[in-house]
């Protein structure tokens, strides 16, 4: 499947070479129309919006992890010390006020945090791996149904997911060259294999099958090192949130304009008013879905089929109408493979937004998670 990811980035930058576009949605624009510019913008904004959840969740979890530590399995009897309050405070206090600008550039100079948190998880994994000494933790070494193997799919695509960006890269490359392009992605995703291989491993050889889908709420915080790695998750996820509502909100008003038919003069002169309201409406409905969310894997799940139409089904698409509009007939010998390529890599895509979606919305419900905070049968919230 990674393999497939790859051939996709190859496809983008390839139909890229033809207009010299710089970016993906130009690529849209040029080989699928108006039409699938605008299916691509919307799929962006969904996906952008799901990680906003999933980060509000991540801040949730990590603070539930530091209080367990400090207060004990009952913290949650104080009303300000449960998830649905602590992920709101955090929201409102140092989120929602980055969220109403127009630039989120001062957001770089903390980007360094941002990769020694993406980092951390695998020193902590192995770390946690022989400290724990962990026995009689249950391995599962097959799926047990197909259900359990398709479960993959969506961890898989938002792991390697890079196709909205790989265009801007790939313009921004000194020799711009398929090549160069080639050698880069290939280290680039061998060094990703490595370090999710590295997680994943360590990660399930110390929790086993009861392992949650985030790792780091699994280790106990009273550790320094992972205080230390509970910190900065929660400063990535914060800093994070701001850039992902800044593009989604772009993007959204971009569908918003087209729509309405407007004019860049008219587009210009209501931005003030239309970024306010947007960000108002992106930052509050996502806080209401993530204090109603315990599972981040509830989030990966409907993620997972948004993103595999970004990383598959419109690749395919971009590399068939490339092939058709430079060899309408088929002349060329590997036209036809191409376009045999483009239909298995659509039709791919299309079957992991079904089974992806369909396992969500099935199995909704039915998350296993990891419940820091245990009340006793008489207690009652303070």
């Amino acid at each position: 499947m990674v393999t497939l990811m790859l051939s996709t980035m190859l496809i983008l930058a390839y139909c890229s070479d033809v207009n010299g576009d710089l970016t993906y949605h130009d690529v849209l624009l040029s080989m699928c129309g108006k039409k699938g510019q605008q299916l691509a913008a919307v799929s962006i904004t969904l996906t952008l919006y799901c990680v906003c959840i999933a980060s509000l969740i991540v801040i949730g979890d990590q603070l539930d992890n530091l209080f367990y530590t400090i207060f004990g399995p009952g913290f949650c009897e104080r009303f300000y010390l449960r998830r649905t309050f602590t992920i709101s405070v955090t929201a409102i206090l140092f989120i929602l006020p980055t969220c109403f600008c127009k630039r989120v550039d001062f957001l770089g100079y903390i980007g360094s945090i941002g990769i020694f948190a993406m980092l951390y998880p695998v020193f902590l994994t192995v770390y946690g791996y022989f400290k724990l000494h962990p026995n009689n933790v249950i391995i599962k070494t097959k799926p047990t149904d197909l259900s359990e193997m398709f479960a993959i799919f969506p961890v898989l695509g938002l792991g390697y997911q890079v196709q909205e960006v790989v265009v801007p890269v790939y313009s921004c490359m000194r020799e711009r060259n398929l090549c160069s392009f080639v050698k880069s992605s290939v280290l680039a995703m061998a060094i990703l294999f490595v370090l999710y291989s590295i997680i994943g491993c360590f990660g399930y050889l110390t929790f086993g099958s009861h392992v949650a889908h985030n790792v780091m709420k699994m280790y106990d915080s009273d550790d320094p090192f992972v205080m230390v790695g509970v910190a900065a998750l929660i400063i990535k996820m914060i800093a994070t949130y701001p850039i992902l509502a800044l593009c989604g909100r772009d993007a959204a008003a971009g569908v918003y304009a087209e729509l309405r038919g407007l004019k860049p003069s008219e587009f210009v002169a209501t931005e003030r008013s239309r970024r306010y309201v947007l960000a108002a409406v992106w930052f509050t409905s996502s806080l209401l879905l993530a204090v109603g969310t315990d599972s981040i894997g509830v989030v990966f799940k409907y993620l997972g089929s948004v993103a595999s139409a970004n990383i598959f089904i419109y690749p395919g698409i971009c590399l068939m109408q490339m092939i058709l509009k430079q060899d309408p007939d088929l002349q060329r010998r590997k036209s036809p493979y191409l376009v045999a390529y483009s239909i298995f890599i659509t039709g791919f895509g299309a079957f992991c937004v079904g089974v992806v979606l369909s396992e969500a919305i099935l199995s909704h419900g039915q998350e296993a998670t990891v419940d820091l905070c245990h009340l006793p049968l008489n207690a009652t919230v303070q």
